[in-house]
């Protein structure tokens, strides 16, 4: 019987991994700057819950000005040992980063950016995470790399890179800020907040988003009545949502670059990012 469980886990480790790197292919890709995260990486998503989520931002030139604070809940009836990993994309300066849990400071250290906790069933921890990070993302990066795969394959070249090395390719493409002619332009993304892996969906029960822009900037989403408490002031926009389910899509940029930036999400639902 003990060997009929381990290799049950095993399977389902094998089956998680597989899920975890498909579910890659499409998101590393697609890496865009967006609010700092706190990824859940110990227990089921299902033994948690975001009783209240409150993330700001403000895009000032280059760089987006952010805030994030959660209250996260055991809603199991058992307690649960877990961490978290506190995920930002392109910090503009990590020791202006601040991080506290539970009103008390907590050094970021971006080799093991890590937190251990436990709690109770109905036991609360609250977060409270502040990053500049910058804005400005390769236009030209995915569609560089859809040439290359072309070349490639027209040439009979098989790509036998693992899913881990191609995502790392493509960010590092995104990367080159300093170091490339590419065209770049603003860019920034609410994404998840708080999530599971980074790929499995936390429930909220209360979340407040406000995302201030400059008058040129516009915003893509698949729900755009979500986003409809919108003012304006001193040439600054305020978007504002309280929708629970549909605010991790939204990207925002400016108007200029808006047919730009929807062709190459087009591009990034092609054949190419389902192979």
């Amino acid at each position: 019987m003990k060997r009929v469980y381990h290799i049950f886990f095993i399977l389902s480790g094998i089956l998680c991994f597989l899920f975890a790197a498909e579910t890659a292919k499409a998101t590393d890709h697609n890496i865009l700057p967006r609010f700092p995260e706190i990824v859940i990486e110990k227990s089921y998503s299902q033994f948690f819950k975001v009783k209240d989520c409150q993330a700001k931002a403000s895009i000032e030139n280059d760089i987006a000005v952010t805030s994030l604070k959660a209250v996260l809940a055991n809603v199991s009836d058992k307690e649960v040992a877990s961490s978290v990993k506190f995920r930002i994309l392109y910090p503009s300066s990590v020791s202006k980063i601040t991080i506290n849990v539970n009103g008390k400071s907590f050094k970021y250290d971006p080799e093991n950016p890590r937190y251990s906790f436990s709690l109770k069933p109905n036991e609360e921890i609250k977060f409270e995470m502040n990053a500049n990070v910058y804005i400005n993302y390769s236009i030209d990066a995915v569609r560089r790399a859809i040439k290359r795969k072309e070349e490639e394959e027209k040439a009979g070249v098989k790509d036998a890179r693992s899913v881990k090395e191609k995502g790392q390719d493509i960010a590092n493409s995104f990367l080159r800020f300093f170091k490339s002619n590419d065209r770049y332009g603003k860019r920034f993304q609410i994404g998840s907040l708080i999530s599971k892996w980074g790929l499995f969906p936390v429930d909220f029960e209360k979340i407040n988003v406000e995302i201030k822009v400059p008058e040129n900037f516009t915003v893509i989403t698949s729900s755009e009545s979500a986003w409809q408490d919108v003012k304006k002031a001193k040439r600054i926009l305020t978007y504002k949502t309280s929708d629970t389910e549909n605010y991790s899509d939204a990207i925002f940029l400016p108007e200029a670059d808006k047919e730009e930036q929807l062709k190459t999400m087009e591009i990034l639902k092609s054949d190419y990012f389902k192979r």
